[in-house]
C-alpha cells in the first residue's frame, strides 16, 4: 500500500473517532441541564453510533488509526521531535489504558447482556461504585480532546483559510472539553443528591437490568486486556531497538550544510530531517515530517545522481510547489550516500510559505510590496506608559498581520512602528503581481484600524493612523536573516520604491499611496483621483504614482 493510500486512511479513521468524540462530548455537556436531559439527547448525539453499522465503523476506525499510528512511531528513525509531535504521540499512547475498563463496561456489558449502558447507571459506575475510574474518565476526556486537536490543528493549519477561522476554531476547541467536563461533573453531583434524598442504587442498576454475575465475568477479563495493550504499545519501540542493533553495523551518511557544517545521521535510514533534528539544528516541518507543508525543503548541492527518486508523497508534494530539479523535502529523503544541502525556507517557516511555489533561496520573481507604517508613534510613546504602549502597538501589529494574511499577503519584515508586506509569491510570472490582493489588504488594514480605534478609544490619546505604500515590480526573495531567525522577504528597488511610496502619504495628507503600474495592474478605476510623480534617485524617469484619499482608500472601485 502506498503512503498516500496510508496517509488518506489515518486521516479518514482520525476524522471519522473525532466526528464520535465531537458527538459524545456534546451530549456530555447536556449534563448542564439535568441527568435526564443527558439521557434523552443520548440518541440524538450518540444513536447513529450505537447500532452494528456504527459500532463496526468505530472499530475499523479505531483499529486502522491505532495500526497506523504505531507503525508510524517505528518507521521513525530518530525520537528527537518537535514538543507537539511528543504531546500527540504521549497522549495517543495513553488513550488505550484510560479508556479500556469504561470501553469494556458499557459496550462489552451490553454486547453480553450484562446492562443496558443509560447515562444514569454509567454516571453512577463512575461517581459511586469506581469513583477512580470516575477520575480516570474526566483525565481521558482531556487527553482524547488534546490528541485530537494537535491532530487537526496540524492538518488544517495547511489550509489555505485557516488564518481566518482560526480563532473562532480555537475558540470551540476551548469551550467544547470545558462544557463536556462541567456537564460530567454536573450529571454526576445531581445524581448523588438524588441517591441521598429518594433513590438508591438498585433502583438505577435495576432500570439499566444490571446482571452483576454477568459483568463480573466480563471485568475479569480486564488483566488480559491491559496485558494486550502494553504489549501493542511495546511493540514498535522493541522493533524499533532490534532495527537500531542491526542498522548500527551500516555506515551512516553525512550531510554537509551551506555554513560548512558537516553532520551525520543518526542511524542508516535517517531522513535529511531526523539527521537535522538530532543534531540540534533548526528546521522548519510545519506538519511534523509527513510530507504535507512542504516547508522542510531543501536544495541538494552535491550527491544528487546517488539519490533514490521521490516516492509518491515527496513527489505530490514537489509537483504542487512546481519545485524544480534538485529540490527535495528533508523529511522523505533518505541517503545513502554523502550529501551537500541548503534549506530553502527559513526554520521560521509557516505554513503559508509552504504553499509558495519553488524554493525561495534567492530568486528574482515579479511582486507587489506594500509598506504601512504607525503614525505618530513618538508622540505615544510620550504621552503613555510603557506597558500602555506594547499593549497598543501589539494590539495594532496583530490586526495588521492578520489583514495581510486574510488577503493572501506574506509578512516579511518589522521595523518597529511599521511593517512589510509582499503579495504575489504564490502567483505565476503572468498575474498581476498581488497587485489586486494588496491594494485589498490597504483596504483591510485601513478597515481594521477604525475597529481598533473604536475599540481603544478610551486607552489611546488620539487616534492612530497610518501611511501605506504599494509598488509592483522585480525583487530579489528568499529567506534572509540569522541562521537562527531567518524568514522570507524581499530586497531591491522595488521595496525601496513602496517605502518612498509610504514616506509621501504624509506630504499628500492621504492614507495610500500606490504606483500608476500597481493601480493598473490591481485594475483600479483611476477616474477622479489625484495623480502626480516624483523623482527617484537611479530612474531617468520620474514614478507616476495614484493618491487615494480615505474614502477612495477604504473602498477603491475597480475598472
Amino acid at each position: 500500500m502506498s503512503e498516500t493510500m496510508i496517509g488518506r486512511l489515518r486521516l479518514a479513521s482520525g476524522l471519522t473517532l473525532f466526528a464520535f468524540v465531537l458527538c459524545h462530548f456534546l451530549n456530555h455537556a447536556v449534563g448542564l441541564i439535568s441527568l435526564d436531559a443527558m439521557q434523552a439527547a443520548n440518541p440524538i448525539f450518540l444513536g447513529a453510533w450505537f447500532n452494528p453499522a456504527g459500532n463496526a465503523l468505530l472499530i475499523a476506525a479505531f483499529t486502522v488509526h491505532f495500526a497506523i499510528g504505531l507503525r508510524a512511531i517505528y518507521r521513525k528513525r530518530s525520537l528527537t521531535l518537535a514538543h507537539w509531535e511528543w504531546a500527540q504521540i504521549a497522549a495517543g499512547l495513553a488513550i488505550p489504558p484510560l479508556l479500556f475498563a469504561h470501553v469494556l463496561a458499557t459496550r462489552g456489558g451490553y454486547s453480553v447482556g450484562a446492562l443496558q449502558p443509560t447515562y444514569p447507571m454509567t454516571v453512577a459506575a463512575l461517581w459511586v461504585a469506581a469513583p477512580f475510574e470516575g477520575l480516570k474518565q474526566g483525565v481521558a476526556l482531556l487527553v482524547v480532546w488534546a490528541h485530537a486537536m494537535i491532530g487537526l490543528g496540524f492538518w488544517l493549519r495547511l489550509k489555505s483559510w485557516w488564518p481566518r477561522w482560526r480563532r473562532g476554531l480555537i475558540g470551540a476547541a476551548l469551550v467544547i472539553p470545558t462544557l463536556a467536563l462541567a456537564g460530567y461533573v454536573s450529571a454526576g453531583a445531581e445524581l448523588l443528591t438524588e441517591l441521598e434524598r429518594d433513590h438508591t442504587l438498585d433502583e438505577v442498576q435495576a432500570a439499566a437490568r444490571f446482571d452483576a454475575a454477568a459483568f463480573e465475568a466480563l471485568m475479569a477479563w480486564q488483566p488480559i486486556g491491559y496485558a494486550v495493550i502494553a504489549a501493542l504499545l511495546a511493540l514498535p519501540f522493541a522493533a524499533r531497538g532490534l532495527r537500531a542493533a542491526r542498522d548500527s553495523l551500516a555506515p551512516r551518511p553525512s550531510l554537509r550544510l551551506a555554513d560548512g557544517r558537516r553532520i551525520r545521521l543518526p542511524v542508516a535510514g535517517a531522513s535529511v530531517l531526523d539527521g537535522l533534528r538530532a543534531a540540534r539544528i533548526p528546521h522548519a516541518a510545519v506538519c511534523g515530517g509527513r510530507g504535507r507543508c512542504t516547508t522542510c525543503r531543501v536544495r541538494v548541492l552535491d550527491g544528487r545522481d546517488a539519490l533514490p527518486p521521490p516516492q509518491d508523497v515527496e513527489a505530490a508534494a514537489l509537483h504542487r510547489i512546481a519545485a524544480p530539479e534538485g529540490v527535495r523535502l528533508a523529511c522523505q529523503l533518505r541517503p545513502a550516500a554523502d550529501l551537500a544541502i541548503t534549506p530553502l525556507l527559513p526554520a521560521t517557516a509557516n505554513a503559508e510559505d509552504g504553499r509558495r511555489p519553488g524554493g525561495l533561496a534567492g530568486e528574482e520573481r515579479r511582486i507587489t510590496a506594500l509598506f504601512v507604517d504607525l503614525r505618530r508613534s513618538t508622540k505615544l510613546g510620550e504621552e503613555r506608559l510603557p506597558y500602555d504602549v506594547l499593549f497598543i502597538l501589539n494590539q495594532f501589529f496583530a490586526e495588521m498581520a492578520d489583514a495581510v494574511a486574510v488577503t493572501g499577503g506574506h509578512y516579511a519584515q518589522f521595523n518597529g512602528d511599521g511593517l512589510l508586506a509582499l503579495y504575489g509569491l504564490d502567483q505565476p510570472p503572468a498575474s498581476d503581481a498581488g497587485a489586486a490582493a494588496a491594494l485589498a489588504g490597504a483596504r483591510e488594514m485601513l478597515r481594521r484600524l477604525d475597529r481598533l480605534n473604536a475599540g481603544l478609544a478610551s486607552e489611546l490619546p488620539f487616534p492612530l493612523e497610518v501611511g501605506i505604500g504599494l509598488h509592483s515590480g522585480e525583487a530579489i526573495v528568499g529567506a534572509m536573516g540569522p541562521p537562527q531567525a531567518q524568514m522570507t522577504t524581499a530586497i531591491g528597488d522595488t521595496i525601496n520604491i513602496a517605502a518612498r511610496l509610504e514616506g509621501l502619504t504624509k506630504e499628500y495628507a492621504a492614507p495610500t499611496i500606490l504606483s500608476l503600474d500597481t493601480a493598473r495592474l490591481a485594475g483600479l478605476a483611476l477616474e477622479g483621483l489625484q495623480r502626480d510623480a516624483v523623482a527617484l534617485r537611479g530612474r531617468d524617469e520620474p514614478l507616476a504614482f495614484v493618491i487615494l484619499p480615505r474614502a477612495a482608500a477604504v473602498d477603491a472601485p475597480r475598472g
